[in-house]
């Protein structure tokens, strides 16, 4: 069956869709994603969702792709003709409770050749214990695919859903016995030499080379984008300079600064103190070619010889940062079959090379 895109506004056609798809012998789950503008209320939503039998996950993103173009508003629903064994995670619970609630709900769902959607309140303080986690129970062979959800006002509420409703501060898992091929790339390059993250607290790095992060950050961006940075326009010019954390034999992991206070700078997820990271850059041209390097790697990881669904995890900061330009992007995307998504706050990509880890500013393929 094919993918759905809802304009807002219209609960009665949400509720028709999932009908129809619930008596649709094919259809074994649902994705089911919605923008965050015009988003419905938790009231309105959640008798819609226990209404429904067959599972379904997923949650708020900043914007959507539907056919290869960006939807800030409405609600993507993804039939699987596979099913999905899925679980509701609280972040605020310790990493023995979690590993001791996926004993029991996912006792049965070791098989390497296996894949898990991952769904989570990019907001939370504890990904890196969900990450861990997971990494730890399920292990390294497993293919991982998912994303953060939520708003880039940056305020927490509830972005998670299943079939009981919304939930914040969470995650929400998918297991499936199916094998997707996924790619990844980021398409950022290195303008400066490895640099020591000297002190961090939380998601906050206070210094880099024991300078303050700040003034450290600024003393190679400032001549290379040959701007200079005020009270204002430090995510303006920041968006194009992201961080890469140094990683022996692999591509770098991208970190997202989005703003400074007390010259500290603030990211979407964490490095921890002791890392090396490098200031990098890119440009229209080298995020367009990452595109394309994640859906060839996908393609060449598929065994498939009928490609029913590209999708397409993309970073909402590598939309904000090509701007007009990011229809190019999703273009390159766009090769065997219409191309669909979620544009998030940070992404999960892994097919067996190293642990799990969230990445930013990073473009994900997952072909099934």
């Amino acid at each position: 069956m094919n993918q759905i895109y809802l304009p807002p506004g219209n609960i009665t056609s949400l509720k028709s869709h999932l009908i129809n798809l619930e008596n649709d012998k094919t259809v074994k789950s649902i994705l089911f994603f919605m923008a965050d503008a015009h988003q419905y209320n938790e009231k309105d939503l959640t008798p819609i969702l226990k209404n429904t039998i067959k599972p379904i996950i997923g949650g708020v993103f900043p914007e959507l792709i539907f056919n290869g173009k960006r939807k800030k508003t409405g609600i993507l629903l993804i039939p699987l003709q596979f099913e999905l064994n899925t679980q509701i995670i609280k972040l605020s619970d310790s990493s023995e409770t979690v590993f001791e609630q996926l004993e029991t709900i996912q006792k049965n769902s070791i098989n390497p050749l296996s894949s898990l959607f991952v769904f989570y309140d990019a907001l939370s303080k504890n990904k890196t214990v969900l990450t861990e986690t997971l990494f730890n129970f399920f292990g390294v062979n497993l293919i991982y695919i998912g994303g953060g959800a939520g708003s880039l006002n940056f305020n927490s509420f509830p972005c998670i859903l299943n079939n009981d409703g919304l939930y914040e501060n969470a995650a929400v898992i998918g297991w499936a016995n199916e094998k997707i091929a996924i790619g990844a790339a980021h398409g950022w390059e290195s303008i400066s030499s490895p640099l020591k993250v000297t002190k961090t607290i939380k998601n906050k790095i206070v210094s880099i080379n024991w300078k303050p992060a700040f003034e450290a950050y600024k003393e190679v961006v400032e001549p290379h984008s040959k701007k200079t940075f005020n009270e204002d326009n430090f995510f303006e010019i920041a968006k194009s300079y992201p961080l890469g954390i140094s990683k022996i034999d692999a591509e770098k992991v991208v970190r997202d600064p989005f703003k400074t206070i007390n010259d500290s700078i603030h990211l979407i997820d964490k490095i921890h103190e002791g890392e090396y990271i490098e200031i990098l850059n890119g440009n229209k041209e080298s995020l367009i070619e990452s595109a394309k390097t994640a859906t060839e790697q996908a393609f060449s990881n598929s065994k498939k010889t009928e490609i029913k669904t590209t999708f397409c995890l993309d970073c909402i900061s590598r939309a904000l940062y090509m701007d007009d330009n990011f229809d190019m992007e999703l273009a390159a995307v766009e090769q065997k079959s219409a191309t669909i998504g979620i544009l998030s706050i940070g992404e999960i990509a892994n097919s067996g090379e190293s642990v799990l880890e969230i990445f930013n500013k990073t473009i994900v393929i997952g072909i099934w």
